[in-house]
């Protein structure tokens, strides 16, 4: 084979690593940003007084600002969610702390074989994956939550539904 093919096919292998991780940090970012939102709203809803928005706001911030691992921990302490969503999250946290703190000195080397490469995407490709489908619970129980106090909520599941048809 041509030596530039080979880097070719080398530099598309890097190029298609990168586009993975990216999109799955971005899948990750998502979700955290729907926990500071979820976690906003439920944990603020706990108080039996209307909060101002701007204290409402600084909440949000705050929550933003925490990392994920104590996101979920948060929520947890405050009974946020349904009991089994906390074992997804916990066992989703180990596989983005994978990604984020371990991937690069433990798999890199493993890059060099197809059968490795192959893996290793796959294994990226789940953090997306499990990174969207957590963030839609999530928002499913957002929305759950807002119709058992009483909000209408009917625009948003036209939105949902137009959406899911267009895409």
């Amino acid at each position: 084979m041509p030596t530039n093919c080979s880097t070719k096919l080398a530099q598309q292998d890097v190029i298609a690593l990168y586009r993975l991780i990216g999109e799955a940090i971005c899948m990750i970012q998502h979700l955290e940003g729907a926990l500071s939102v979820s976690i906003t709203l439920k944990k603020d809803a706990q108080y039996p007084r209307r909060i101002p928005k701007e204290e409402a706001d600084r909440f949000l911030e705050e929550h933003r600002s925490i990392t994920l691992g104590r996101a979920i921990k948060r929520a947890k302490e405050n009974t946020l969610y349904p009991e089994r969503l906390y074992g997804d999250l916990e066992a989703f946290l180990e596989e983005r702390n994978w990604l984020v703190h371990k991937f690069l000195h433990e798999y890199l080397d493993n890059m060099y074989t197809s059968s490795s490469r192959e893996k290793i995407f796959n294994r990226i490709k789940t953090v997306s994956e499990e990174a969207k489908r957590l963030r839609g619970a999530i928002e499913v129980d957002m929305l759950e939550f807002s119709e058992s106090l009483g909000m209408d909520m009917s625009r948003i599941h036209a939105a949902i539904k137009q959406y899911s048809h267009d895409a």
